[in-house]
């Protein structure tokens, strides 16, 4: 006997399963929303191309990169001061240069919040990030991974999800064809000074054809401080976008 269509056993249509689970299931050639929390990035273009309008919480952020110093620290500034304002702290693992703090302090960020990690044997490095992770203790985990497989960021996804801060990845540009776990890969470039070019290779829902060009913050004061660096100062501010004795 066939089993009427009004029966609690019939199964459910596509529709319904869209209705009852639509904060957690997107079409793929859809605009992609966010569950989660997000942060905006402080640039309305960027956030507006960001599923769910800003950087997402418990998931993998991937930026690309060319070379440090593209200014990718003032791209992310804007959030990371949202996190120290809400009195959260930041980790930095593993980054290519000793941050030069005045530098951050210029982009209103409180330095007594940042905590730096310099650890860059790979399987030390990797089990700082997934600490960091999991800790309650920060807001935003800001990592640099040279090298790292597939597996890894799905095992990184993995963590995040229990996690409630930002993640951000740094890797090389090569990394743009190597397969990731990360729900959002995003490729950055310099496009003129004090501009930064981002290409958003993968997201939830179709990548964004053209790059968004982003001018980053500049403050007056910034630019007066880093005038009197030293060469050795200078090459450990990390963000060397914002000197002007580097920048051509």
């Amino acid at each position: 006997m066939s089993i009427p269509a009004s029966s609690p056993l019939a199964a459910p249509s596509l529709l319904q399963i869209e209705a009852q689970f639509k904060s957690r299931i997107w079409r793929g050639d859809a605009f992609g929303s966010s569950p989660d929390e997000v942060v905006s990035s402080g640039f309305d273009k960027l956030d507006k191309a960001l599923p769910g309008g800003g950087w997402p919480t418990r998931s993998l952020t991937e930026l690309l990169l060319p070379a440090e110093g593209l200014g990718e620290i003032r791209l992310l500034s804007e959030s990371l001061r949202q996190i120290i304002r809400r009195g959260g702290n930041i980790l930095l693992v593993s980054p290519p240069y000793i941050p030069y703090m005045h530098a951050w302090e210029n982009l209103y960020m409180d330095s007594r919040r940042i905590l730096i990690a310099g650890v860059y044997k790979p399987a030390e490095r990797l089990w700082v990030l997934e600490q960091g992770i999991k800790s309650a203790a920060f807001g935003a985990v800001v990592g640099w991974l040279p090298e790292v497989s597939q597996q890894t960021t799905r095992r990184l996804q993995i963590i995040a999800r229990a996690a409630a801060g930002l993640i951000f990845l740094f890797r090389p540009v090569s990394a743009q064809f190597e397969p990731s776990a990360a729900p959002l890969r995003i490729l950055l470039g310099s496009a003129r000074r004090h501009v930064l070019s981002v290409r958003i290779l993968k997201r939830r829902g179709t990548p964004v054809a053209s790059p968004i060009h982003i001018s980053l913050p500049w403050t007056g004061r910034f630019s007066n401080s880093v005038a009197s660096l030293s060469a050795s100062d200078q090459s450990n501010a990390v963000d060397r976008s914002s000197l002007s004795s580097v920048v051509t």
